[in-house]
């Protein structure tokens, strides 16, 4: 999903500062742990607690303790030839196989692990297990209770000083994407990813007064439609129009329809970018292995009925090249597929006739797959006084805001 703040980091070796406990029973949607691969395949973990209390690691299907961890007891985290071998206190711990879990003695508390290097503190418990090729690397795995989990959501997809409705569609629409897409990345070991794979979570550092207030305010609400839970789409600005989901992904998703986005105000309502010719046939050749010479011109081929670009028509000195609007979008790093192309110049001429452009300007709107509900859309309607269930009503047609456990999963 979209990510106001852009705050991508690649860590190696982090440190972990531990406080808390989170119940390892999935009973209801209410009691849903969430799973976020926060760290994949890295080669340490420096792990050390901060909290009053002790705490513990123990290995998959055995609960009975491994190791002990006083407060503040600094452990080394590493995976040798497969294993994961934990090293505290002069001392060695190898574990072949499985997963090893670390949480609180003290089942009262809470402990947030405080990611170094991204300055992420987590709720709940980790589990690590060994990953990668050859299973050479390490995977750490954040698990907390779903409302949580979205405390260190909405802040990171939402600024928190927007209006309190917003943040409240922002709740709603993010606790409905995650439980209608658990397990999406179960062949990983996790249920969702921290970014934009799924939608973004950023842990409790990023967790603000006013966005909590929504979540709590939230609780438990989803969005359904025909009683069960919908696939719920965001994206941050639409540029005055959302794409159906039909357009977008081929498929008649019924309450996903093009209407009309009052997102206005975003700086990405309107956006240009400009390209070199040179590029262009460097990124033709590139991701399409296909050489059609100096580009000539562009054209708008097909587009979907929102007027994005579904095909786009390239020619030049030595060919044709028909590319997918998506694709192209992704390749040249576009904000959208709401665009049109012009040339900058004239440039050089074939034959002293055709022109050639040295530059050509991808002029658009909006930013995102533009699906579903806009988020800049919802924050102007939240400020004319609109209610988020009314909001999310209009970006979602033909749903309902109801109690998660009242609905059917549509899984």
């Amino acid at each position: 999903m979209f990510k106001f703040f852009n705050k991508l980091f690649l860590v190696t070796s982090v440190s972990l500062l531990l406080l808390s406990n989170s119940t390892f029973a999935d009973t209801s949607y209410s009691d849903k742990n969430i799973r976020v691969g926060v760290l994949q395949n890295i080669n340490s973990l420096p792990v050390s607690t901060s909290a009053n209390g002790t705490f513990y690691f123990f290995k998959d299907g055995d609960m009975s303790k491994v190791v002990d961890i006083e407060s503040k007891q600094f452990c080394l985290v590493t995976n040798k030839k497969g294993s994961i071998e934990l090293s505290t206190k002069g001392k060695n711990y190898s574990f072949s196989g499985g997963k090893l879990y670390l949480k609180s003695n003290d089942s009262t508390s809470q402990f947030n692990p405080l990611v170094y290097g991204g300055n992420h503190w987590y709720r709940g418990y980790l589990e690590l297990f060994a990953s990668g090729k050859g299973n050479k690397g390490i995977t750490v795995v954040n698990t907390l209770p779903l409302e949580e989990y979205l405390y260190g959501v909405v802040p990171v997809e939402m600024p928190s000083s927007w209006p309190i409705e917003a943040l409240k569609t922002q709740a709603i629409a993010a606790r409905t994407y995650v439980l209608s897409h658990l397990g999406q990345f179960a062949s990983e070991g996790f249920d969702v990813m921290p970014t934009t794979a799924s939608q973004m979570y950023g842990g409790v550092e990023e967790e603000t007064p006013a966005t909590n207030q929504a979540v709590n305010e939230t609780k438990s609400r989803v969005i359904t439609y025909r009683s069960k839970l919908i696939s719920a789409y965001y994206s941050s600005s639409a540029g005055g129009v959302t794409e159906s989901g039909l357009d977008a992904w081929g498929s008649d998703i019924p309450y996903i329809k093009s209407v009309k986005d009052y997102d206005q105000d975003s700086p990405k309502f309107a956006w240009y970018k400009n390209i070199t010719n040179e590029d262009i046939q460097k990124t033709l050749k590139k991701e399409y292995s296909k050489d059609i010479g100096k580009i000539l011109k562009f054209e708008i081929f097909e587009t979907t009925s929102s007027g994005r670009v579904k095909t786009l028509k390239i020619q030049g000195t030595s060919g044709i090249a028909l590319v997918d609007g998506k694709k192209w979008r992704l390749s040249v790093k576009l904000n959208s597929t709401l665009f049109r192309v012009e040339p900058v110049d004239s440039g050089t001429t074939v034959d002293e006739s055709i022109p050639i452009p040295t530059l050509f300007m991808f002029a658009g709107r909006g930013f995102g797959h533009g699906a579903g509900m806009s988020q800049w859309g919802s924050r102007y309607l939240a400020k004319l006084g609109k209610h988020s269930d009314d909001i999310l009503k209009y970006y979602y047609q033909g749903t309902e805001i109801n109690n998660m456990n009242d609905v059917i999963s549509s899984k």
